[in-house]
């Protein structure tokens, strides 16, 4: 499901992420397995699913590098934009990442990407530098939360 899922925001929201569907599809199922394995021990890394009726139809995780914790993957289905299923996977990540000690949360989003921009806004997220851009040109903005 973590594979399905994550294929169908690749595939919806191309310009949202710096992975490309095209790669995604083409790592073996070895990969996957290893990737949730890593997400569902520690407090390192963790994705997190919103199901609707037996259906994933988000998701969202984050992970820590060097004492920064980050935000990542975010995505909901278009069917259940608007519904508060991004609200409840962004807080999820929040939860997460102050159980694991962390102080501040930082993302980057897609400059252009409006609902996602004013979701992360509405959780408290803070407008910060302008971030890496991506392979494919699309330019982001870091944003953080001070937990």
């Amino acid at each position: 499901m973590l594979r399905d899922v994550r294929l169908q925001a690749l595939r919806d929201a191309p310009q949202a992420f710096e992975t490309r569907y095209e790669d995604a599809r083409e790592r073996p199922e070895r990969w996957w397995v290893e990737w949730a394995l890593r997400s569902a021990v520690g407090d390192t890394q963790a994705m997190f699913l919103a199901w609707d009726e037996g259906e994933p139809v988000g998701i969202a995780g984050t992970f820590a590098d060097d004492r920064r914790r980050w935000l990542i993957s975010m995505w909901t289905a278009p069917a259940v934009r608007g519904r508060g299923v991004g609200r409840a996977l962004v807080d999820a990540v929040v939860d997460f990442a102050r159980a694991a000690g962390s102080t501040e949360l930082l993302l980057e989003v897609t400059q252009g990407n409006d609902g996602a921009h004013a979701l992360y806004r509405s959780c408290g997220f803070e407008d910060g530098a302008e971030g890496e851009p991506h392979a494919d040109g699309n330019r982001t903005l870091e944003m953080r939360l001070a937990l």
